[in-house]
């Protein structure tokens, strides 16, 4: 019995510290077309994104790495150091940016606007209507 309780003991412990680690337990929300700055706890040599559909990286040098969103969706993150030792594997969410966006539904089609004060087309909304001709 007393063994049972310390094996049990100790995967509690090792599962507590994996949830905890700063490195896994966070979750990263970007926005479609913007970035977010992660400062790594030490030096990275490689940086590798699960889905570059949804997100990418830049590194701005090797304590720093820039995650930005390109698509909707879950993505992850995995940073390496030198010795191939794991930095940081973060989810990572990117969604839609609510605030200062309309989006205008006419049957199938959708068309985004930015407002700040008033709204205007997206510069990729605006070419897609130009392009398509008119009935």
């Amino acid at each position: 019995m007393r063994r049972l309780f310390l094996a049990l003991s100790s995967l509690t412990l090792a599962a507590t510290a994996g949830i905890a680690s700063p490195a896994l337990a966070q979750t990263l929300s970007v926005r479609v077309d913007q970035a977010v700055r992660i400062a790594l706890t030490s030096p990275a040599k490689d940086v590798a994104v699960g889905n570059p559909d949804i997100a990418d990286v830049q590194v701005l040098d090797e304590r720093n790495i820039l995650v930005l969103g390109k698509g909707y969706g879950t993505t992850n993150v995995v940073v390496l150091d030198r010795s191939g030792r794991l930095i940081l594997d973060r989810l990572v969410v990117v969604s839609a940016a609510d605030a200062g966006k309309v989006t205008v539904f006419k049957g199938t089609s959708a068309s985004q606007y930015a407002c700040a004060p008033r709204c205007e087309m997206t510069e990729k909304d605006a070419d897609a209507a130009a392009a398509k001709p008119t009935p």
